[in-house]
């Protein structure tokens, strides 16, 4: 009886995790990792290669101009 109580005023705390439950926490633990960093990295590609198609408009943008302006004083 005297265990109960205690349970029920510390209810965090449990009884001793079983070893299958510790190799599923484990497991769990680093398909969490992987899959964060594989998002992670996705995310990066996706905001780097948006970054490069601004640069290269803006670029072409520019190239126009001074084609614009080489032309106008000819």
């Amino acid at each position: 009886m005297v265990k109960e109580d205690i349970k029920k005023a510390n209810p965090k705390e449990e009884e001793p995790m079983k070893i299958y439950d510790k190799y599923m926490y484990k497991s769990q633990e680093k398909i969490k990792n992987i899959v964060l960093i594989i998002a992670v990295f996705i995310i990066g590609f996706i905001a780097g290669y948006a970054c490069q198609i601004q640069t290269i408009s803006k670029l072409n943008k520019e190239i126009n101009g001074i084609q614009e302006n080489a032309s106008l004083r000819q």
